[in-house]
């Protein structure tokens, strides 16, 4: 539900926005991500399960308004926006730490996935450095000590190798090549783990977590396993893919040790697995054309006046690789967040190059009126959906408040709303279940069966429905 509230905000703040402006730029990424945004609307055609496949399809439409808003922005405005980020990691990561947002004793905070967390916290920590390096504040120091404290308690090991990468990298960077400057790094980053050891009372905290990263970690071979498997159902869906969420669907068929994910840990693999293999070469073409862009930038860029830019054009350089590297072991980019990030990265190498790629559009009224009309309707489709998930999310909270009938209106009429979502119906056998086991009632289960009948008409091929309908039906038998 957050996610289509947010959709819903960025749509109605891009209707402003096109009501409003004078041109608008569009360049090769503006293509490729519209071209990527047709694909997942093309794959609810042939998804496996198409209440997920609208949800992945609703909550990648949101990008392309938010990239087209980006690349309105100027030089000065993109520094102003930068200068918030190494505040927005910094509180991130204490808001985690004073309220103990934590799982399996590993920080997460707002993000809810301490692996998603800790890259931003990585992307936060080297725009900061990038920002003492320019202006040598004594509060982005600060702000260096508690991001690198929120990287070390999320014991992420892939985060902590790019970390460790990254933070070489710089060293190639002519402008970072100071000792003062490489003291004050170091201090933070020990700073950072001396706070980190006190708040774990255990100064050897990290030892253990350290001493895994190696292939032969179960996680990183079981990641191996969700890859290779993977490349199975890409060959068998490769035109159109599964539709969004087809993979947490289809996995048990492919699979060859039992596992669940909902997601396989590998952006480019799971964008194929969603749309198809156009969808991973789309993308790596955004990603190859911000790498060039920026390259031919920095080999550009020699007076003293764009010395600023050019550290910034370095910093974007690498804080866009370290994200897309990650891509390949984790799905960062399925958090929308990130993929903004990311999408801002890339906007802001492009308004560096205004004559790359990119023409300007200058919309009249009647254009206007058409892309207005467009985004309302996707609007209201996305509010109908999020007033169906509101129903629906209110049924399982009614459930856990044990008012079992509130509960069954609720599910009833997220039903009239979401007629495809098979979770409805699931969700609602489970509930005639819990009231047959209250009451006795064997009509109760009948009702439960033919729900979740109703579940697998819409998704055939889910193994938790199927099971369900298994159990009823021997229960009846025996009743």
């Amino acid at each position: 539900m957050s996610y289509l509230f947010a959709n819903i905000w960025i749509l109605l703040g891009f209707s402003a926005f096109i009501l409003t402006l004078k041109q608008v730029r569009l360049h090769l990424v503006h293509l490729s991500l519209f071209l990527i945004i047709v694909l997942y609307w093309a794959s609810t055609l042939v998804a496996v399960d198409l209440e997920k496949a609208i949800f992945e399809a609703i909550k990648i439409t949101a990008l392309l308004p938010f990239s087209i808003m980006m690349s309105s922005l100027t030089k000065d405005q993109f520094m102003k926006l930068f200068r918030w980020f190494p505040y927005l990691g910094s509180f991130t990561a204490v808001v985690g730490i004073v309220f103990q947002m934590e799982r399996q004793n590993r920080l997460e905070s707002t993000l809810g996935y301490a692996n998603a967390l800790a890259i931003f916290l990585l992307i936060t920590l080297l725009m900061t450095a990038f920002f003492y390096l320019k202006e040598a504040r004594k509060g982005d120091f600060v702000l260096m000590t508690i991001q690198a404290t929120g990287i070390l308690l999320t014991f992420s090991r892939s985060v902590w190798v790019l970390w460790l990468i990254s933070i070489a990298a710089l060293f190639l960077f002519q402008e970072f090549r100071k000792r003062d400057m490489w003291l004050q790094i170091g201090t933070a980053h020990l700073l950072g783990f001396v706070v980190a050891a006190l708040l774990k009372k255990d100064i050897l905290f990290f030892l253990s977590r350290l001493q895994t990263i190696q292939p032969e970690t179960s996680e990183f071979r079981m990641r191996l396993i969700y890859w290779k498997d993977s490349l199975s159902m890409i060959a068998d869906h490769w035109w159109l893919g599964t539709g969004g969420g087809g993979w947490s669907v289809l996995q048990t068929q492919y699979q060859s040790e039992d596992y669940f994910v909902r997601f396989v840990h590998n952006h480019y693999l799971q964008l194929a697995l969603d749309i198809g293999i156009f969808g991973p070469l789309l993308f790596i073409g955004i990603a190859v054309f911000l790498l060039y862009c920026s390259v031919v930038l920095i080999k550009s860029i020699q007076t003293a006046t764009d010395h600023s830019t050019l550290i910034w054009i370095k910093g974007v350089l690498l804080t866009s690789a370290v994200l897309l590297l990650h891509a390949g072991f984790d799905f960062d980019f399925s958090f929308l967040f990130l993929f903004a990030v990311f999408l801002m990265f890339v906007a802001f190498i492009m308004v560096q190059s205004p004559d790359k790629a990119t023409i300007v559009i200058q919309p009249n009224k009647f254009v206007k009126t058409i892309l207005v009309t467009c985004i309302a309707a996707m609007i209201f489709f996305t509010s109908w959906v999020e007033i169906g998930k509101y129903y629906q999310t209110r049924g399982e909270d009614s459930v856990a408040a044990g008012d079992l009938q509130s509960a069954v209106q609720d599910y009833s009429t997220a039903q009239k709303w979401m007629p495809w979502a098979a979770s409805v119906y699931y969700d609602k056998a489970k509930l005639y279940v819990l009231l047959g086991n209250k009451t006795g009632n064997r009509n109760e289960y009948l009702k439960g069966k033919a729900q979740v009948e109703q579940a697998i008409h819409r998704v055939p091929d889910e193994m938790l429905y199927q099971q369900l309908d298994e159990e009823l039906s021997q229960f009846v038998v025996k009743e």
